[in-house]
């Protein structure tokens, strides 16, 4: 009799959720529980786990919902309370890998990243935050808002305040460990010291940077801090956009895309490679990294953000546009205000350095300073992109208002800011780049 009744109401869910409006997305959810490998977790992962416990489906990475070792009737029990929002905990895979579980309800988060509380903010699950930082955000009262005047504790091993963040007794903490870069051996290092630093206390290292892992990421954090819808919504948002932004961009010939040269991380010959979150704007927008050459997909330093070169190479290599995120630390830009003397000054910099005077990009001025929000990673990337794009190809991206992009991002972020009457996103800019 209890059999039949869970099949009734399996059949139930399976029927209710074929009639629902939902927008697939192609990615796969990283949660256990997920043992049918799609987007989310739903009817049909029950079905599938009482297809491996009989026989018919073969068992799957994620099938075992309750992360005991084995797929059986108490990972049906694991999913039914994932469905029904009464989960006691989660376990879901990390950055690294790792299979991390995670108690629920989580009330207070300690977010030491430096995109990861945009997620938050993007699904309503700000509040859970308690009032500590990594790196401080001071200098961004407006973007931040609240956040901004949060306790700094310091994102990078060692130098944590573990004993001032212990104090808070947080549930989990969201670890700077965000970004492809931290793959590495250095990442590892980091991640054990603050598993050493924070015992017992879960971890949460997602990317947060990169736009082809935002909306996993994202998913996940719906799912762990019970906002699955508003995070669908905007990883639905999100990922249609970029696929319409990939659409454009790969349809440019290798011959038609501008060389480029993006400056990050200070003054000087600094640039950024492809496979970092700058690169992969350049990439989307159109454009040719001349990093690649240095440090290509194989390459141990693809996806740093910041490759030092010498300035007889970049004469050598000749680029038609050098682009820069960097601003004095005595100026603002970006959100923060509608002066553009801060982004003038960057871009006049490099106009005026003199061992590139015969650089094409500075001939024909084409060097422009771009807000680091907008491809500094949390979802705005894609932003940054349709501004370059807009830039480097008009006619192309023709269809896409990085303005009314940047309009439509801030409604999930943040409602109350007008991006028509403050900011200083691109510059120089042609009205915004409308």
């Amino acid at each position: 009799m209890n059999r039949i009744y869970y099949d009734a109401i399996a059949i139930v869910l399976c029927i209710s959720l074929a009639l629902m409006p939902a927008v697939a997305l192609d990615l796969k959810l990283q949660i256990f529980g997920n043992a049918n490998m799609d987007d989310t977790i739903d009817a049909q992962d029950l079905e599938y786990v009482r297809g491996i416990i009989d026989g018919s489906k073969e068992e799957t990475e994620l099938a075992d919902a309750n992360h005991d070792g084995t797929v059986d009737e108490n990972d049906l029990t694991q999913i039914e309370l994932i469905l029904d929002g009464k989960g006691k905990n989660l376990t879901f895979i990390d950055l690294f890998g790792d299979a991390v579980t995670i108690n629920k309800p989580i009330e207070h988060v300690a977010s030491l990243g430096f995109m990861g509380p945009q997620l938050l903010r993007l699904i309503g699950a700000e509040d859970k935050l308690l009032p500590v930082v990594g790196g401080s955000k001071e200098a961004y009262p407006v973007f931040w808002g609240d956040i901004s005047s949060y306790h700094s504790v310091g994102a990078t091993p060692p130098d944590v305040d573990y004993e001032y963040m212990l104090s808070l007794s947080p549930d989990v903490v969201q670890t700077n460990l965000e970004m492809l870069n931290y793959i590495s051996d250095s990442g590892r290092t980091q991640k054990k010291e603050f598993e050493k630093n924070l015992p017992g206390i879960p971890l949460i290292n997602l990317n947060a940077r990169e736009p082809s892992y935002i909306s996993q990421s994202i998913l996940i954090y719906g799912y762990l801090f019970d906002k699955e819808e508003k995070a669908r919504e905007f990883a639905v948002w999100h990922d249609e956009l970029l696929n319409k932004i990939k659409a454009i961009s790969d349809k440019i010939t290798e011959n038609e895309k501008p060389t480029v040269l993006f400056q990050t991380h200070g003054a000087g010959y600094g640039f950024a490679a492809g496979g970092s979150r700058y690169g992969e704007a350049i990439r989307l927008a159109g454009g040719r990294n001349l990093l690649d050459e240095v440090a290509n997909s194989s390459s141990s330093d693809y996806g740093q953000t910041r490759i030092e070169v010498d300035p007889e190479w970049v004469l050598s290599r000749n680029p038609d546009f050098i682009v820069s995120n960097y601003l004095d630390s005595n100026s603002t830009a970006g959100f923060e205000t509608s002066d553009i003397s801060g982004a003038k000054m960057t871009v006049d910099e490099i106009l005026n350095t003199r061992e590139l005077a015969n650089v094409d990009a500075i001939n024909n001025g084409n060097v422009y300073y771009i807000d680091n929000f907008l491809v500094g990673g949390g979802g705005l990337n894609l932003v940054g992109a349709a501004f370059l794009g807009k830039l480097w190809h008009p006619e192309e991206f023709k269809d896409l208002d990085p303005m009314e992009i940047l309009k439509e991002y801030m409604e999930f972020y943040d409602s109350n800011f007008d991006v028509n009457k403050q900011g200083v996103f691109m510059y120089p800019s042609t009205a915004n780049q409308k």
